[in-house]
């Protein structure tokens, strides 16, 4: 937040001096415009988008999603968000976008194709997130410059959003040129050796990002359905994920600035307010699954969670039990800086093979899903744990997604996006639950949206049905 309040004041400063200087002046200030590279801005943009989602991921989806259950007055997990939860995600995902787009006008000065690339990709991660979280939101009208500023701009459908990403995205796989590196600028993605090697590993990030688009709209889409079919009839034009070391996962560091957000907070601040939760802790203690002791702490030997959604008088009662946390480890972990993981990918190929886009085995990209999860974790997996019960591949869509939520663990708000396209894995219901026992579909929008961009937000509302936290986004089962 403090970016934003020094952004707050540039602005007022800019004023102030607008009042005795030109506009063409401050665009040509030598020292803000003629040195910075698009390279300068990567990383920045990468380290913001990776530690919002974190944020949110441990405050918001994690609960929503029973992963933890607050012991004290959150009351997420009972499917209460107020009005301030939404001013996050919406004025951070904004702010770093607009370093994004400096970063693509760089490279398309300077004709480079593969950050033009990178950003574009960048640019459909951070846009993915905010359109998923509220759904309708401005995009073709934000983000303008100068001489185009737009104050107040429009509300883009969701489904016209998706669309346009899902293009911009095709647009960047075809700007890539493999035979080149990313330089010059550190690649906190994908090493700082700066090898080819490292130019593909990004490309074939833009396509699992596309691909994780499509499928979340295919239900909704023909034209989707149609792109999903000729992307994975054509593997060496949309080369995707196929290894853990190509998950795309910011690398922290123990300096900064690429040290783990988490790394100075206080363990009860990370770990202390909050057990985790029964569902989580109970699937995956019923198959023994060695993630358990990388992502959890045990008691006497044992992993134990409690209910979500209890009642605020059983706070007590749920409080007294000993139950285990978050594995403080994480707080320093170079592994939780994840944006899209392989094991996603290869979910995503199990769901399309189990629908008919493509001849592909559903149950081998599913077992190579859960194995790619367990070595990004670094656990290792049993040799019997791919045959155990409730593990072994029955060809159930409420399968794959089971282990996918599994594998979505810290990976921003993702476990949440897939449980309202699809309704998976199947949740329990504690007696305590408000909103009527049903999972909020989104956030609501910012209250300083409501006031600010009153005509836009009125034509936005009334065309998704009334800005609240039970209106379903466009991909929404």
């Amino acid at each position: 937040m403090k970016i934003l309040k020094l952004t707050a004041l540039v602005a007022s400063m800019l004023v102030a001096v607008s009042c005795t200087s030109s506009m063409e002046e401050l665009l040509h200030d030598p020292e803000a415009v003629t040195t910075a590279t698009s390279g300068s801005f990567l990383n920045t943009a990468v380290l913001s988008g990776v530690n919002i989602g974190l944020s949110r991921s441990h405050r918001l989806n994690n609960e929503l999603m029973q992963v933890t259950v607050s012991l004290t007055d959150g009351q997420f997990h009972r499917y209460v968000l107020i009005p301030s939860e939404s001013d996050y995600l919406w004025n951070n995902y904004y702010l770093t976008l607009t370093n994004v787009q400096d970063m693509y006008e760089r490279a398309r000065q300077a004709n480079n194709r593969n950050h033009m690339a990178a950003a574009l990709t960048i640019r459909a991660w951070l846009y993915q997130n905010l359109t998923d979280a509220y759904g309708d939101i401005p995009y073709s009208q934000a983000l303008k410059g100068y001489p185009d500023y737009v104050i107040n701009p429009k509300f883009d459908s969701q489904e016209q959003i998706y669309t346009g990403l899902v293009s911009q995205l095709d647009s960047a796989n075809a700007l890539y040129d493999v035979t080149k590196t990313m330089a010059p600028g550190i690649d906190a993605l994908y090493g700082a050796d700066q090898s080819a090697a490292g130019t593909l590993n990004w490309k074939r990030f833009t396509n699992s990002l596309r691909l994780r688009l499509l499928m979340r709209g295919e239900a909704k889409s023909p034209a989707f359905q149609q792109q999903i079919r000729d992307m994975l009839a054509n593997p060496a034009k949309y080369p995707l994920m196929t290894a853990p070391e190509q998950s795309a996962s910011l690398k922290f560091t123990a300096v900064n600035p690429l040290l783990n957000p988490f790394a100075d907070d206080r363990d009860y601040d990370f770990n202390g307010a909050n057990a985790m939760g029964e569902f989580f802790i109970n699937m995956l203690n019923t198959w023994q699954d060695p993630r358990l002791a990388v992502w959890t702490t045990s008691v006497s030997g044992k992993y134990v969670g409690v209910p979500s959604g209890y009642s605020l008088g059983d706070a007590p009662k749920i409080s007294a039990i000993a139950s285990s946390r978050l594995n403080k480890t994480l707080k320093t972990s170079p592994l939780l800086g994840t944006i899209m993981q392989c094991a996603e990918t290869e979910f995503l190929l199990a769901e399309a093979a189990l629908k008919g886009y493509s001849a592909d085995s559903p149950k081998d990209h599913y077992e190579k899903g859960i194995r790619a999860s367990m070595t990004y974790w670094g656990a290792t997996m049993p040799a019997d744990f791919l045959t155990r019960k409730g593990v072994a591949y029955a060809g159930t869509l409420e399968q794959i997604m089971t282990q996918k939520y599994i594998s979505l663990f810290f990976t921003e708000m993702q476990q949440w996006a897939e449980y309202r396209r699809t309704g998976l894995p199947v949740l329990p219901k504690g007696p305590g639950l408000e909103n009527g026992g049903q999972m909020p579909t989104r956030l609501a929008y910012p209250l300083s949206v409501q006031s600010l961009n009153k005509q836009n937000y009125d034509e936005a509302t009334t065309r998704i049905g009334g800005d609240n936290i039970n209106t379903k986004v466009w991909w929404a089962k």
